[in-house]
């Protein structure tokens, strides 16, 4: 019997036996050998057996999932420890579990060599939020006089009803979505939902809770794994871990890693959010909320309650009057900007709920008013960090709340730089750490997302996609659009959506246009209903629906238009022609008048960078390259990419994006013989529409 040492010596190796031509993985059905495949699970192996840091870029098609996977779970089964496995989507979330994560167990139970790791256990973590809890829904049932009116009462019926047909608690699967103001008092995020109160095994936070803490693999998403981190809720008191004790971690979709860690490791406080809680607390209108329950408040305490309501709606009215009367967003550059009146509020509100805590008549009601003292102190906390500017390495802003526009404002901060956080946190943890994803070199090197992420010392590589762009992409870039003004929107959007109207029509399956801005698709989107197409095909637009459900009618029309922007870039996985065309509406440059990206520029410019070439270009490059990537997602997948973005082809830098295509060749068009050459391109592909 091999050592422990040994074992993992061995485990490269285990794993090239594995994945090597004719290797084990051969007893899977439908599995092809990839060299590349290969060789990143060699090099995964190699990180799990040394505890040492990876960053991979795997292309399109390489099967990065089950070369992390196959090996990590070797190493977590053997070593007896946890494999972390963080993306940034539902949806890869739901591959790993409902399909990679099967397809290795039989790979294992198939292979006599293997077979020990055949029983690992695997387990799914979501926030608290996202859970029922059945101690507090059953408490919630008997206090309801005292917490809902009749609409909100029956909305507690339709929960309680659910929890009886569901087996795992999970919001999503509710639906409609239960009303937020109900579920706040029904859901797990509370100091009352604890393995002792909830000691009957019917509360769905504890079970997932036990799942985790006795699997093998788990797998959560990246702002879970952050916003952990940033409670203290890790693993840096011990000798090793990152969030668990002794654990391995692999973070997919890691070109979203910086961006997840940012949002994270800052702060926001809205005005929206503000007043729900405190509402929660009390809600003077329907005299009714938690102090109400089982007679705890006084008169004396309704009235502070009702004053730190008061002057929170005065507060943040302030900030929209003085700094956002004429513009969305504002970047806070001296401290003491605003009074701070509503601190003192908050500070009274505390201490009246600590006093009421210490009197409460149940244990389980005296947790949940400690939560809500917390949750003020930390409202408190988010604005006196924001008045006084406390972090030198944070910016701050205030903007207009969106979807709030008419009265909601919102308080942030964010890190600049959040490299040194994660340099403590994940690097010098003296465990493995992988980062993968098909996007994170810039021109072959994968030195600049090293340094955003603090991984400087990390091993990398870089393994191309083994599909054949060449024979089945074609790329067409119309020269003829005017360049974007800098300081404005390209406000005629009617070109634009009569261009996407044509190219749409050219092919048989279904097109993805992707915008950088939501005003600009939301006007196309518009111009587009009321044309021709629509009456032939399904138009789908970002916001009108979930962005996975939008997904799922997209690919099962089969012909569809489908327009989107932000997420849409990226973790959409639609293979075959219900997705043949690509349209990229213009180069995915950031707004370089963010508040954020605009500290972020002036911390490379006092540095000696030119900000633009060393931030803007390789962060618009990434991007660039994600999208595009939509198109081939399998290796019979064919289809168009059309940028209609002149600056590719008439800038210096349009040479890091075309040297970004994942073929050399692009034609150049025009707005006179664009869609001529898009009929020939899907005459050539066999994606032409009939």
């Amino acid at each position: 019997m091999e050592d422990f040492e040994e074992q993992k010596l061995r485990l490269p190796e285990l794993s090239e036996k594995i994945f090597c031509k004719n290797g084990y993985a051969r007893a899977l059905p439908n599995f092809e050998h990839r060299p590349e495949q290969e060789r990143m699970a060699y090099a995964c192996a190699q990180a799990f057996a040394a505890d040492s840091a990876l960053l991979f870029e795997a292309g399109t098609g390489i099967g990065k999932s089950m070369a992390y996977l196959v090996p990590g779970i070797i190493a977590a089964t053997r070593f007896n420890r946890q494999l972390i496995v963080a993306t940034r989507t539902i949806a890869l979330q739901q591959q790993i579990m409902q399909k990679d994560l099967p397809r290795i167990r039989s790979l294992f139970d198939a292979c006599g060599e293997l077979a020990d790791c055949a029983g690992f256990r695997a387990a799914i973590l979501m926030g608290r939020s996202n859970y029922l809890c059945s101690h507090r829904l059953r408490r919630a049932l008997a206090e309801r006089r005292e917490l809902f009116d009749t609409e909100e009462s029956k909305e507690l019926d339709r929960i309680a009803d659910w929890s009886l047909k569901t087996s795992t608690g999970f919001v999503e699967e509710l639906d409609p979505p239960p009303n937020p103001d109900v579920w706040a008092w029904v859901n797990a995020e509370s100091s009352s939902c604890t393995a002792r109160n909830c000691s009957d095994g019917q509360c769905f936070y504890q079970n997932a809770r036990r799942a985790v803490g006795e699997a093998d693999v788990v797998v959560l998403n990246h702002s879970l794994l952050f916003s952990m981190m940033a409670a203290g809720l890790n693993a840096e008191d011990q000798p090793r871990g990152i969030l668990f004790p002794n654990d391995m971690l692999v973070m997919d979709e890691a070109h979203l890693v910086p961006d997840a860690a940012t949002e994270c490791f800052g702060t926001s406080l809205s005005s929206f959010y503000m007043a729900r809680e405190l509402k929660r607390i009390y809600d003077p209108a329907k005299k009714r909320g938690l102090i109400t329950r089982q007679g705890l408040a006084e008169s004396r305490d309704k009235q502070i309650v009702r004053e730190a309501i008061d002057c929170a709606r005065d507060f943040f009215a302030g900030i929209a009057a003085n700094f956002l009367s004429s513009r969305d967003t504002v970047r806070l550059t001296a401290p003491d900007w605003v009074d701070l009146e509503i601190c003192a509020k908050l500070d009274t509100l505390a201490r009246m709920l600590d006093a009421l805590a210490q009197n409460a008549r149940t244990d389980s009601l005296s947790a949940e008013i400690k939560d809500y003292k917390r949750s003020v102190v930390g409202m408190k906390n988010t604005i006196e960090d924001c008045a006084w500017l406390a972090d030198d390495n944070s910016v701050y802003w205030a903007e207009l709340a969106k979807g709030k526009k008419s009265d909601g404002v919102r308080l942030n901060s964010a890190p600049i730089d959040v490299s040194q956080i994660l340099r403590r946190k994940i690097f010098s943890r003296s465990t493995a750490a992988i980062m993968t994803s098909a996007t994170l070199a810039s021109d072959g090197s994968m030195d600049a997302f090293a340094g955003k992420i603090g991984a400087e010392t990390a091993e990398s590589f870089v393994c191309k996609s083994p599909f054949d762009y060449p024979k089945n992409m074609r790329v067409l870039v119309d020269t003829s659009v005017p360049e974007p003004d800098r300081d404005s929107m390209r406000l005629d959007c009617e070109p634009l959506a009569r261009a996407i109207e044509r190219l749409a029509a050219q092919v048989s399956g279904g097109t993805l246009a992707l915008f950088t801005s939501h005003r600009e698709l939301n006007k196309c989107a518009s111009l587009l209903e009321g044309s021709d197409l629509a009456k032939a095909r399904n138009i789908y637009v970002q916001g009108r629906l979930k962005r996975g459900a939008a997904a799922v009618r997209f690919a099962r029309d089969g012909n569809a238009l489908l327009l989107g922007t932000d997420t849409f870039w990226t973790g959409i996985d639609i293979p075959g022609d219900a997705l043949c065309q690509v349209i990229i509406t213009r180069l995915p440059f950031e707004n370089f008048k963010h508040p954020l990206a605009e500290a972020k520029m002036e911390r490379a410019q006092a540095m000696g960078e030119n900000p633009f070439l060393t931030i803007s270009i390789p962060n618009a490059v990434t991007k660039f390259r994600q999208g595009i990537g939509r198109l081939i997602r399998s290796k019979n997948d064919r289809g168009i990419v059309v940028i209609l973005d002149s600056r590719i082809a008439t800038k210096h830098y349009g040479l890091k994006f075309t040297s970004a295509l994942p073929t050399p060749f692009f034609a150049r068009c025009n707005s006179e013989n664009l869609i001529e050459r898009a009929r020939e391109a899907a005459e050539e592909l066999g994606i032409l529409k009939a």
